[in-house]
């Protein structure tokens, strides 16, 4: 069996890493978009737009947008129009939404900074210097695939 490159071994501890979110999302009754969308609202209570949250989670605008209206539903989010620009709606959760953030993030984020706290502080300072390194390069890489491929 062929030795896998960096790249690969990197690529499987990140795919293990969503599955964790993912199982975490799954156990309270979500799957992992919704999960990532009700984080960046939660974590910018001034309201975000749905584009803005579709560009932040990489997102179709009608994936934001079903996500948001299931929301909605459950009344834990409304839309207001935006001081700055009155045709711009922004999302923003209710009390019955902050609460629910509250007891479903708080506790992942507690999980998050206890797993960062098991590596010394050279190990967290290279972590995530390198993480946004090659998440930097991985974008730029894959941005410019997209212009050869859309031309």
């Amino acid at each position: 069996m062929p030795a896998h490159s960096k790249a690969q071994q990197y690529a499987r501890l990140r795919d293990e890493q969503f599955s964790l979110f993912e199982n975490y999302a799954r156990k309270h009754g979500m799957n992992s978009k919704s999960l990532l969308v009700f984080m960046w609202i939660y974590h910018n209570q001034d309201g975000l737009s749905q584009e803005t949250i579709a560009r932040k989670t990489f997102s179709s605008k009608q994936v934001v947008q079903a996500i948001i209206k299931n929301y909605i539903k459950k009344g834990w989010l409304f839309l207001e129009p935006s001081k700055a620009d009155r045709r711009r709606k922004l999302v923003r959760l209710t009390e019955k939404g902050l609460k629910a953030a509250a007891q479903l993030l708080d506790p992942l984020a507690d999980y998050e900074e206890r797993a960062m706290a098991g590596l010394s502080d050279q190990e967290q300072a290279v972590l995530l210097k390198a993480t946004r390194i090659f998440s930097k390069h991985l974008n730029d890489l894959l941005e410019a695939h997209q212009v050869v491929k859309d031309d």
